[in-house]
């Protein structure tokens, strides 16, 4: 048997996420896992899990996605990614298959993960981008959304940005990138953490929006890190405009 590491792309708009739902949520949209799973059945003739490394939401979307598949079949890594492709739809895309240690693990071995989120800032919308960028009618500062991000780099509690309802073990992230940069109409606002909270980008991305349009002073986003109640975060910015960028790992 051997491990093999995958690196994807994939348009996240016709899925409900990449976990593969059990159950009656099964019935709904498919997985982007599921749907992988499924051409590494047909390549290989093996019932195998392709194990994630970040649990994209539905409607996200992945320039980097990482993952990891354990195989018997004998095709040569470099073989993998047109193998697979010739059985997914359009709108997934394996780029890369490497030979990976035994025991690697997409998700745990993960160091860090980026995330991009793309705003559209311009009176109309677009008619290309409507899948792809969230629409922002209102002129934003991205100076002041800058100097939000700032006092984020480091270690801190998150909880104010945590989805409702959400579990986890602990609410603390490092976040070792956090930029917001124009080019044009594009807002670009991209952020590099150790792990993410459910819907932190989101959440934290809609604070920002309010910096940027002058509805919060560009104090309050890290001020609001000291409430664990999340009710004056956000809102919650639609999944279209968020992208998995990169996952990295160790040398």
């Amino acid at each position: 048997m051997r491990t093999l590491r995958l690196a994807l792309e994939y348009d996240g708009t016709g899925y409900c996420g990449w976990q593969r739902q059990r159950g009656s949520a099964a019935a709904g949209a498919p997985s982007v896992q599921a749907t992988v799973e499924a051409a590494v059945r047909a390549v290989t003739g093996e019932a195998v899990a392709v194990v994630g490394a970040g649990r994209t939401d539905a409607g996200v979307h992945a320039l980097g996605q990482v993952a990891h598949l354990v195989t018997g079949s004998r095709i040569a890594a470099g073989r993998f990614p047109g193998a697979l492709n010739a059985h997914l739809p359009a709108d997934i895309r394996v780029l890369e298959a490497h030979e990976a240690p035994t025991g690697f693990h997409a998700r745990f071995d993960a160091i860090s993960r980026t995330y991009r989120y793309e705003i559209l800032n311009r009176p109309v919308p677009s008619a290309l981008l409507r899948v792809r960028a969230y629409h922002v009618p209102d002129p934003l500062d991205t100076e002041a959304m800058q100097r939000s991000l700032t006092p984020l780099l480091g270690r801190h509690d998150f909880a104010a940005y945590r989805g409702a309802g959400t579990p986890t073990r602990t609410t603390l992230c490092t976040i070792s990138r956090a930029e917001c940069r124009r080019t044009g109409a594009r807002v670009r606002v991209t952020i590099t953490a150790d792990w993410f909270l459910r819907h932190m980008v989101r959440i934290l991305v809609g604070t920002l929006i309010r910096v940027g349009t002058g509805r919060l002073p560009a104090e309050a986003p890290a001020v609001f890190l000291s409430d664990p109640d999340n009710r004056r975060t956000g809102p919650n910015v639609p999944a279209h405009g968020l992208y998995l960028v990169r996952v990295d790992y160790a040398p």
